[in-house]
């Protein structure tokens, strides 16, 4: 799901830091106990305001009042390499140019700098988000700045320059990052073609032959008002935020259409990557999951995610962990539209990728050879529970997942969009799940042959390696 995907990016998106908000009592209960939990009442109020504008544009207002900060954010679908031939990386310089844009004499970044709030631009392969995390009493103007440039993209060669210096930086400094290399190498793998086969990033060979009017004819097609949601949670007014979001609001655009991405042919010979100066051992493993209109399943695959992966008490996390301490390992069930990915990656300086594959895929078929006892079953679905509300404890936890299922269409299916008592479809779902239903899931997508991707210890050249 989305919280897990876009934190266990932490290392490969910089998000800003966030203070932790005062952990609800509810999440301190035993496992017992939590099989029924409550959301923490100061995140989770009864009520969110939903708008949709006339011409498309999407605004969920939510007041979240544990904490005097505001995160806002807007939400953009679209391929990040592009629409017609790809153009790996286009999206991201796009959204950069845009918060470098001089409009009214400063750009959107050197406001929200001055006012001590925090930026950050996160691009998927099907979605762009830019999202300013700033101090409650400061956040009406910020909105206005924010909703104004990136529902009015209008973008000059000064901005553009900037943007591109900056992602010339985050290009080199991904490359050095083994999580980021093994999961784009992995969808590359597992997808011949689409948005989901390209890096976000892009590359400098892509990057070289990018203009302003590519950024600018992108922005034209892309930021239209029906392909947007404006997020604001936190401690906000929200009458205000509707109030300056409809002054902002543009004129009905043109939709385009999001390119789909054809699965490549998996077979069991996993592919080596040349990247010497990483200096670790390294792997990937992705299976095809269900996608996001299949609500049941996703969630069954979000539960198994957590059960098999979770960073502190996954089943196969336990194994990887106690045979190395050192070793980064992490994974995840990302909900996409049409397919989903269940996906994990490892890497340290000590690791063995073709030994760890081997050691990993047996934890996972003795994870699922059967299906769980009631008792354990339970244990595990409050301890998911759990690690759920723990995520959505910040304003910017709740705002991503609005943003996240928005742009994969389903945004009623949002962990967020619940209320106190955990009433929203999510939860439903969560709480629908059976032993012999998760069973079928993880028989249905788990045991299927996955996509592997090897990074040896020592310098290799690319190639299949069996």
């Amino acid at each position: 799901m989305n919280w897990i995907f876009l934190r266990a990016l932490a290392a490969r998106r910089t998000l800003f830091a966030i203070a932790a908000l005062v952990v609800s009592a509810a999440l301190l209960m035993t496992a017992k106990a939590l099989a029924t939990p409550a959301a923490p009442q100061g995140l989770v109020p009864a009520s969110t305001s939903i708008t949709n504008y006339p011409d498309g544009l999407t605004l969920v207002a939510r007041p979240a009042t544990a904490s005097p900060t505001a995160t806002l954010e807007v939400w953009i679908k679209g391929p990040a390499s592009g629409y017609g031939v790809p153009r790996p990386g286009l999206a991201r310089l796009t959204a950069l140019a845009i918060v470098e844009e001089n409009a009214g004499g400063s750009s959107l970044r050197d406001e929200a700098r001055k006012d001590g709030a925090q930026i950050a631009v996160s691009v998927y392969q099907e979605s762009t988000e830019i999202a300013i995390l700033s101090p409650a009493y400061l956040s009406p103007p910020l909105l206005d700045k924010l909703v104004g440039l990136a529902l009015h993209p209008h973008l000059d060669q000064k901005a553009f320059e900037a943007a591109r210096q900056r992602l010339a930086a985050q290009q080199v400094a991904q490359m050095d990052m083994p999580d980021q290399v093994l999961r784009d190498s992995l969808f590359a793998r597992m997808f011949a073609s689409g948005p989901l086969h390209d890096s976000s990033f892009g590359d400098p060979k892509t990057l070289t032959g990018l203009t302003l009017d590519d950024v600018s004819a992108f922005a034209a097609r892309a930021y239209v008002p029906a392909a947007e949601i404006v997020v604001a949670v936190g401690d906000v007014d929200e009458s205000d935020v509707a109030r300056r979001v409809a002054a902002a609001a543009p004129a009905a655009g043109v939709t385009q259409t999001m390119p789909e991405s054809s699965l490549a042919p998996i077979t069991d010979t996993p592919l080596a990557l040349m990247r010497e100066s990483l200096g670790v051992g390294g792997l990937a493993m992705g299976w095809v999951g269900p996608p996001i209109s299949d609500e049941r399943a996703a969630t069954a695959m979000d539960f198994l995610s957590d059960y098999l992966a979770n960073p502190r008490d996954g089943v196969v996390s336990k194994i990887v962990n106690a045979a190395d301490a050192d070793t980064d390992f992490n994974g995840q069930f990302v909900t996409l539209r049409n397919p989903g990915v269940f996906y994990l990656t490892a890497s340290g300086a000590k690791l063995d990728p073709l030994i760890a594959t081997g050691v990993i895929r047996d934890a996972i078929r003795n994870a699922v050879r059967r299906p769980m006892s009631n008792d354990e079953f339970e244990s595990a679905r409050a301890a998911y529970v759990t690690h759920l509300l723990r995520d959505m404890q910040t304003s910017q936890g709740l705002a991503d997942n609005y943003g996240w299922y928005y742009a994969q269409g389903a945004l009623d299916y949002s962990p967020s969009a619940t209320d106190a008592s955990l009433s929203g479809e999510y939860f439903q779902a969560v709480a629908s799940l059976t032993p012999d239903y998760v069973y079928s899931i993880a028989r249905r997508y788990l045991q299927a042959q996955p996509a592997v991707i090897v990074l040896p210890r020592g310098p290799v050249h690319v190639s299949e390696t069996r």
